[in-house]
């Protein structure tokens, strides 16, 4: 298991939605009912998003039999997907973030999700799907291991199915800023001094941030047999960081793309 996977099943065991969305009010004793529904509502709110923007694409409406959600933590996007689709793959590197979103869909009635452990090469994800999707993830992964499960998400889109994800492609802090980052992600007292300064536990682990290349990941989707991408701009983490959330058509009789990892 690498070290940022051990980071995120600490987070799964100890404060599970805030290692989803990092905002205070959903973290330990913030979490209350309304806080919840208010959680859950967000999810709600991008994957309608999503939806309505492959629908104004298609023309028509879009209902997919199997959706794959990379990165599902406890399930806020998940559940959203299962009320649209006949089939859900909730994909987590955290055993205990799963454990929370199969307790979130099991509440709510739904008995189509499939719980699956990831790996680099989602090789417990068989098959392929109408729809596979991923937001708020990939920034927590180091680009050449991201890069990896990006081109893995690619191959099992179905022919004229979407692959929506969302990078950071630039950072707009100082470059002291981006050097004391770095060096706090590899040397855990830094991390720790952090910690103490912003009245946090300790040996609170940190949250990795990483820019991907915009025009790696488009030359690797065109040769994926993606001829149709569309962006959506915006920034994140206080305007720290370019993010871009890109929908991608797989064409109607592309082969799926070669695995040199296999």
């Amino acid at each position: 298991m690498s070290r940022t996977d051990r980071d995120w099943e600490k987070w799964g065991a100890v404060a599970p939605y805030f290692g989803v969305l990092s905002i205070p009010k959903f973290q330990g004793d913030g979490m209350t009912a309304d806080v919840e529904a208010e959680f859950f509502a967000s999810g709600e709110a991008h994957i309608a998003a999503v939806f309505m923007a492959i629908e104004r694409r298609e023309a028509s409406p879009f209902n997919p039999r199997r959706a794959v959600d990379v990165g599902c933590g406890v399930g806020r996007l998940v559940i959203p997907l299962a009320y649209r689709c006949a089939q859900v793959s909730a994909v987590d590197v955290s055993p205990s973030m799963l454990a929370e979103m199969k307790r979130n869909g099991e509440k709510r009635g739904l008995g189509n999700i499939e719980a699956v452990l990831a790996d680099d090469k989602l090789s417990r994800v068989a098959g392929d799907a109408d729809l596979v999707h991923s937001y708020l993830v990939l920034q927590h992964v180091p680009p050449i291991r991201g890069g990896k499960i990006i081109k893995e998400m690619a191959r099992r889109v179905a022919p004229g199915g979407y692959l929506a994800f969302q990078v950071y492609v630039a950072c707009n802090a100082n470059s002291l800023l981006r050097m004391l980052t770095k060096l706090r992600y590899t040397l855990p007292p830094l991390n720790w001094i952090r910690n103490v300064l912003r009245s946090r536990s300790i040996f609170e682990q940190s949250m990795q941030l990483h820019v991907y290349s915009l025009p790696s990941i488009l030359r690797e989707l065109r040769r994926g047999g993606f001829s149709e991408v569309e962006l959506h701009l915006d920034t994140e983490d206080a305007g720290n960081f370019e993010s871009v959330f890109l929908l991608a058509k797989k064409s109607g009789e592309a082969p799926l793309i070669a695995n040199p990892y296999a």
